[in-house]
C-alpha cells in the first residue's frame, strides 16, 4: 500500500458542506421529476410510485458522483480543497470501487439514518424528536469511524478501498486501474 497524506477532518467536513448544497441541487432536480412520475404512477400503486421516486433519486445522485469522480477524480467542493480521490495504491479508482464507495455511502448516510428514525419512530412509538436525534447517531457513524482509524478514513471510503489525499502534497497517478 502506497503512502499518501491524509487530507485533515477540517478541510474534508468543509469540502464535504459544500457538497452537500450540489447534492442538494441535484436532489431538486430529481424531485421534481420523481413528483411528476408520482402523480402518474399513484393511480397505478402507491408502492410502484415511491419505488420509483426512491430509484430517480438514487439515479440522480449517482450520475452526479460518476460523472465527477470518474472523469476527473473529483467533485467540485473536492477541486476547491485540493482534495484528490485514489484506490489504495494511489491510481484513479475503477468504476467498480466507485460503485462501492457511492453504494456504501448511501447505506450509511441515507438509509440506515431512515430505518433508525422509521423503526424508532414506528415501531417503538418514540416521538419524533429523539427519534430524530438517536437517528442522528447513525448518521454521523461514517465519519466517526474517521477518528477511531488509524489513516483517517470515512468508513465508506475504507470498505470501498479508496482514500482521499491531500492534491497540495500528493499527486495521483493518472491511469486507471482495471
Amino acid at each position: 500500500m502506497a503512502s499518501f497524506h491524509t487530507v485533515s477532518l477540517k478541510r474534508r467536513f468543509a469540502a464535504l458542506l459544500y457538497e452537500s448544497l450540489l447534492i442538494g441541487a441535484v436532489s431538486m432536480l430529481a424531485g421534481l421529476l420523481a413528483g411528476i412520475v408520482t402523480i402518474l404512477l399513484n393511480p397505478v400503486s402507491l408502492m410502484l410510485s415511491s419505488f420509483a421516486a426512491t430509484v430517480i433519486f438514487i439515479a440522480a445522485w449517482w450520475f452526479y458522483c460518476k460523472a465527477n469522480w470518474h472523469k476527473q477524480g473529483q467533485t467540485l467542493p473536492m477541486r476547491v480543497w485540493k482534495i484528490g480521490l485514489v484506490n489504495t495504491a494511489g491510481h484513479r479508482p475503477a468504476l467498480n470501487q466507485l460503485r462501492l464507495r457511492f453504494i456504501w455511502s448511501c447505506i450509511f448516510i441515507v438509509f440506515v439514518p431512515m430505518l433508525a428514525y422509521a423503526a424508532l419512530r414506528h415501531l417503538s412509538g418514540i416521538p419524533p424528536k429523539p427519534a430524530f436525534g438517536a437517528a442522528l447517531i447513525w448518521w454521523i457513524l461514517p465519519w466517526g469511524f474517521a477518528l477511531l482509524n488509524p489513516d483517517r478514513q470515512f468508513l465508506y471510503d475504507y470498505l470501498a478501498g479508496t482514500r482521499l489525499i491531500d492534491l497540495r502534497v500528493d499527486k495521483p497517478s493518472n491511469t486507471d486501474s482495471q
